[in-house]
């Protein structure tokens, strides 16, 4: 009957296994699909607001690129220094102006700004400029190069859509005075941008031909950052952020999309996943926490339901073989004392027979009390009514007393005791009967389970705390399989309760129980051949009287 339902059991933790498992393959499966349906969505929303910036920001720039050159285009060569500084008061993007020609240099016309390049780079700006014109005289636009750590863009302001002519006021009267007086007229204009300082000013240049002076001005780049920045988008599915680069323009890896930007150089376009997209990601998240805890409790429970199940089930098994067992040994006495007693009342009877008869029932009964005497004392354990007070207890005397009374049984089963006793005193706190029934435990399963095995030692070492006995025998030992099981109740000799063995397997479990009941231990030390078991009991201390 045992295989059978140990069969169905392990059947059916087996499909239980296979169920959690497509159980949870199905919730990982879920969980993805969810977090790739959120990855897809999010890649489309930053894809289009993405686009959206760059057209923002494209057409931004672009509008400040061109009202800047057209008003750098529009002063009228007479009066250009003060037109400048007008202008700079004005306008809140300039933030300083200047004039450059190659007679006098650089000539700033208002305060220049924090961190405006050396007057040698900016006038690399323009000579680098009019290098390439002069290689390309028949050029209608130039495609953005990079000058030192500039990137800069110059744009034709004659004939060019992107400057009507009406938008560039006296253009075309200094163009005609320029031409009177022998020069080429050939206007130009630009600007640049740092590539590696953020906060560098962009500039912006116009010439009306190759030997008139260069006018320019510094933009401030936070107010078109500002301007920007305060465009509004739904943050519910996308934000967007312009960040600085670093000297070395590495860009960050902390967010969704990065890419550089041509229209503001030394800045990065940073797009993330809006307020709704983090919604739903930390709902699936949580969704998917909640699934993994209820089926780990599912599974658990499954495991506790199984488990308690088991110990439900060997409980029961052991009852019904501890009635069978416990049946069997009070029916073998009673047998032997009704039978002799029906004898000893034959008139008949010799009295040499009746001598016997009666020694044999008195030894039957004195089995049946003993047997009777264990299972109340397993009663009074398992239910921890019997208090036990504790008081000094020489070691050596209770051995020495326990001996003698086993003396007569040891030397029958063949067992010689050699004893390890110290000179003084071992005194122990506990409870000598406690100690004493122990002992006599040990000696019977010695004289029972290591018959003929040679020796036996009794060991008191009074020089540890706590103070320990040991009682070794040279038998057949105990097998590993069962060594961790050995004091629970019903499992005796290294066997179950199925055996031929004579008790029930209670001693060892009663032994433990109470000696722990009075702070002592009993335990059986891995030792080969044969068996050891040692009693730890705490030291008394004089302090305690």
């Amino acid at each position: 009957m045992a295989p059978r339902l140990r069969s169905r059991t392990l059947l059916l933790w087996i499909s239980f296994l296979v169920v959690g498992i497509a159980a949870a393959l199905a919730l990982h499966r879920l969980y993805q699909t969810a977090r790739q349906e959120i990855a897809a969505q999010s890649e489309r929303v930053i894809q289009q607001e993405r686009a959206y910036i760059l057209d923002l920001i494209g057409a931004y720039t672009k509008e400040v690129r061109r009202s800047i050159i057209a008003e750098l285009a529009s002063f009228h060569v007479d009066g250009l220094s003060p037109s400048l500084r007008k202008w700079d008061d004005k306008t809140e993007l300039v933030v300083g102006t200047f004039i450059w020609d190659a007679e006098r240099g650089f000539i700033p016309t208002s305060p220049p700004p924090s961190r405006v390049p050396p007057p040698e780079e900016l006038t690399r700006l323009w000579l680098d400029f009019r290098d390439w014109r002069a290689a390309h005289p028949q050029a209608t636009h130039r495609d953005p190069s990079k000058t030192a750590s500039f990137r800069t863009w110059v744009y034709p302001t004659l004939d060019n859509p992107l400057f009507p002519s009406p938008d560039l006021g006296y253009q075309s009267e200094n163009l005609d005075i320029l031409t009177h007086a022998g020069q080429i007229a050939d206007p130009w204009a630009g600007w640049a941008g740092h590539e590696t300082d953020p906060e560098a000013p962009w500039v912006f240049w116009y010439q009306a031909g190759p030997s008139a002076p260069v006018r320019g001005c510094f933009i401030d780049v936070k107010v078109i950052l500002r301007h920007l920045r305060n465009q509004s988008t739904d943050t519910n599915y996308a934000r967007f952020a312009l960040i600085p680069a670093s000297s070395a323009r590495t860009p960050p890896t902390s967010h969704a999309w990065i890419e550089s930007l041509a229209e503001i150089p030394a800045y990065f376009l940073a797009l993330d996943s809006g307020d709704l997209l983090h919604q739903k990601e930390s709902n699936v998240r949580l969704t998917a926490l909640v699934a993994a805890a209820l089926f780990s409790l599912f599974i658990l429970g499954g495991a506790a339901l199984t488990l308690y199940t088991r110990r439900e089930r060997r409980d029961a098994e052991r009852k019904i073989t501890f009635v069978t067992q416990v049946s069997h040994e009070l029916r073998t006495p009673l047998t032997s004392i009704r039978m002799y007693a029906d004898l000893l009342g034959q008139p008949e009877l010799l009295d040499q027979k009746r001598l016997k008869f009666a020694q044999t029932i008195g030894r039957e009964s004195a089995r049946l009390g003993a047997l009777v005497e264990r299972l109340l004392a397993l009663n009074d354990l398992e239910r921890g009514e019997k208090k036990i007070t504790c008081k000094p207890v020489d070691l050596c005397a209770v051995i020495r007393e326990t001996l003698e009374e086993r003396h007569g049984s040891l030397q029958a089963a063949g067992l010689v005791v050699e004893t390890q006793l110290p000179e003084s005193p071992a005194i122990a706190l506990s409870d000598y009967s406690t100690v004493k029934q122990a002992l006599l435990n040990l000696l019977e399963n010695a004289e029972k389970y290591a018959r003929e095995g040679g020796r036996l030692r009794l060991q008191v070492r009074a020089d540890s705390d706590p103070l320990l006995i040991e009682v070794a025998d040279l038998g057949p030992g105990i097998p590993r399989a069962i060594r961790a099981r050995l004091f629970e109740p019903f499992v005796q000799g290294g066997q179950t309760l199925t055996n031929k063995s004579p008790g029930v397997g209670l001693g060892l479990s009663i032994a433990r129980g109470t000696l722990r009941r009075v702070g002592a231990d009993l335990v059986l030390l891995d030792t080969e051949p044969g068996a050891t078991f040692q009693l730890r009991l705490p030291r008394y201390a004089v302090a305690t009287l």
